[in-house]
């Protein structure tokens, strides 16, 4: 007995539905990872996991709507390709979830050091640019100096009221964590979510992958009746 023309239906349906939720999740933690990168601490070398994240979930979101205007508007043609870019998409999520995580075991603990060392090197830097980006991230990150608030005391200066919750002159109450190690935990943190959901909802949505071709063999039925 074959599986109802309805079913059928709302199991593609779902299939957009997961894929358009996995590139919206994908596309916001990519944007806040990208923009932590930005903020003038460079975190990777060689790539940029965060702009990896926006690309794909960005080709997620235009492959659910391009999935659901094919269906609407009964496009077989459409869907045929359909089921290549959603191919495609699958390998490059894979790569990402495999990429993010890597990043996050202790073979690749050496990434983590090299944005604890950007960090301490942006610390010791005299110049506005730099002094704004470290109020911007004692503040956001709610940390203080490169190790904490000693890190001040040693350099001979004034704990600045972004190390403050208060915000306010004089600071007598700092964060106790230092930036250096908070802000490679914030990283490693959007980077654990982004390689979580790339992996976790592949095998989701390769479980719906067997539909769409059912779905281009019943619109190509339906044009010929």
């Amino acid at each position: 007995m074959g599986i109802p023309e309805v079913t059928k239906y709302f199991v593609f349906l779902g299939l957009n539905i997961v894929i358009a939720f996995c590139g919206a999740i994908l596309l916001a933690f990519g944007a806040i990872l990208q923009r932590d990168e930005l903020k003038g601490v460079k975190s990777f070398g060689k790539l940029s996991i965060g702009g990896f994240s926006i690309g794909i979930g960005v080709l997620g979101l235009c492959l659910a709507t391009w999935g659901l205007w094919a269906v609407f508007k009964r496009k077989p043609s459409v869907l045929t390709y359909y089921v290549i870019v959603l191919l495609m998409l699958f390998i490059v999520q894979i790569i990402l979830g495999a990429v993010a995580l890597g990043s996050l075991s202790g073979a690749h603990q050496s990434e983590e050091d090299e944005v604890r060392k950007a960090v301490r090197k942006l610390f010791m830097r005299d110049d506005s640019d730099a002094h704004k980006v470290i109020h911007h991230i004692q503040k956001n990150f709610r940390c203080c100096g490169s190790n904490g608030p000693v890190w001040w005391k040693q350099m001979n200066k004034r704990i600045p009221v972004s190390c403050c919750s208060t915000q306010k002159e004089p600071c007598e109450d700092p964060y106790e964590k230092g930036c250096a190690a908070t802000y490679a935990s914030a990283i490693n943190r959007n980077m654990g979510v982004i390689g979580g959901v790339a992996i976790g909802f592949t095998p989701v949505e390769v479980c719906f992958f067997d539909f769409s071709p059912c779905r281009v063999i019943t619109f190509k039925k339906m044009q010929h009746v």
